[in-house]
């Protein structure tokens, strides 16, 4: 099994998205000076930066959880397909041996393909249209 990329592009879209609405948000309530000038700003953009960062670090580590679950649903379908086909190949290989058992040249499995034979052949007459006419 793969490990799971750190990011998918689902969650890089999202990952983008969210950190230019956390710019916008940043930006507009605070301004580009006191991204420069920290130490400077008032102590409720002080706080807001801090806030606005958090919030980044948790649409990250969301989008990252994102990314290994969807992962994580990927491999188990296609597990859940192998054992599928696996049951599958097993049945026909079941199969295949009941009628390769059913053709061997034995004197008991030839007398019951004969009685099979009979039994489709006159199923066959008696629904024909011809044997309907003459009835």
């Amino acid at each position: 099994m793969m490990s799971p990329p750190f990011l998918d592009r689902q969650a890089t879209a999202t990952l983008i998205a969210g950190a230019l609405l956390l710019a916008i948000s940043f930006f507009s309530n605070v301004g580009y000076e006191a991204l420069f000038h920290i130490r400077a700003a008032a102590l409720d953009e002080q706080i807001g930066l801090c806030l606005h960062l958090a919030a980044l670090a948790a649409l990250v580590g969301d989008a990252e959880l994102a990314t290994r679950l969807r992962h994580r649903a990927r491999n188990e379908e296609i597990e859940r397909r192998n054992r599928e086909d696996s049951k599958i190949q097993r049945a026909a290989i079941r199969r295949i041996a009941v009628i390769r058992f059913q053709l061997a040249d034995t004197p008991f499995n030839r007398l019951r393909l004969n009685e099979a034979l009979a039994a489709l052949l006159e199923e066959l007459q008696g629904a024909s249209p011809s044997s309907q006419e003459n009835a």
